[in-house]
């Protein structure tokens, strides 16, 4: 993440909430239909629970609260993080395959 988004996030836009995993979830203060979300390190957009999709993508205008499901929305959130993490795939010595014509 650039100083400069963090700092046009500070300036232009509002805090609307902080998951606890870390994320930020902004919208402008001139124009409440954009959207955007500062994700915390090590996370990308699969650490987004459904509910704030929609909001950044303006399915719902209703800002999510998940007082009672927190603790069920971060374990979805950390398997569906999981489940997407890179596995390398063990390589031989040279680092990759070559092609051998037949």
């Amino acid at each position: 993440m650039s100083l400069g988004f963090k700092l046009y996030s500070y300036f232009n836009g509002n805090l609307v909430h902080k998951d606890s995993l870390g994320n930020k979830y902004y919208y402008d203060k001139n124009n409440s239909l954009k959207r955007w979300v500062v994700y915390a390190p090590g996370f990308g957009p699969e650490s987004l629970p459904t509910q704030f999709h929609n909001w950044l993508h303006n399915t719902s205008d209703e800002i999510p609260s998940f007082d009672q499901e927190e603790n069920i929305q971060e374990s979805l959130v950390k398997r569906r993080v999981q489940k997407h993490s890179v596995k390398h795939k063990e390589t031989n010595k040279k680092g990759y395959n070559s092609w051998q014509p037949k």
